[in-house]
């Protein structure tokens, strides 16, 4: 197994936890439509318009019930066909840690979630900065 882990500091890691959470659990709805341009923001002050947006990087040969999505305020995992992804938030910090059988799918998994992190941090980008670990076999 092959993993890697980014501790990123923040005011607000459990509002990043959820956002990332959300989006890649409604991924799955998308799946086979066409993309939108945009949309409306639903009332969730802690979600952006760029959410319900197809993610094609994402979408690209997964079927919806390739992914599965858990979370809570503090814990958070998401599971696609190529790697996991765990996130925990604890004050002043959100921790990913990512997980695939092979190197391409921890690479892939690390580009996703770090384009996500980016686009949702976009008025004060959040640095990530993966740090390879051994996994436990």
């Amino acid at each position: 197994m092959f993993t890697a882990e980014a501790h990123i500091e923040t005011d607000r890691p459990s509002r990043y936890l959820r956002q990332l959470c959300k989006h890649f659990a409604n991924q799955g709805r998308h799946l086979g439509h066409r993309p939108r341009t945009h949309a409306a923001n639903n009332g969730d002050s802690d979600i952006d318009d760029t959410e319900a947006r197809t993610d094609n990087h994402t979408s690209a040969g997964t079927r919806p019930d390739q992914i599965h999505v858990d979370w809570t305020d503090t814990d958070g995992t998401v599971q696609l066909p190529w790697g996991t992804c765990t996130l925990q938030a604890v004050p002043g910090e959100l921790t990913l840690r990512a997980q695939s059988p092979d190197e391409e799918g921890l690479r892939r998994l690390q580009d996703l979630v770090t384009t996500h992190v980016h686009r949702f941090s976009g008025r004060d980008p959040l640095r990530v900065d993966w740090q390879r670990t051994q996994a436990a076999t």
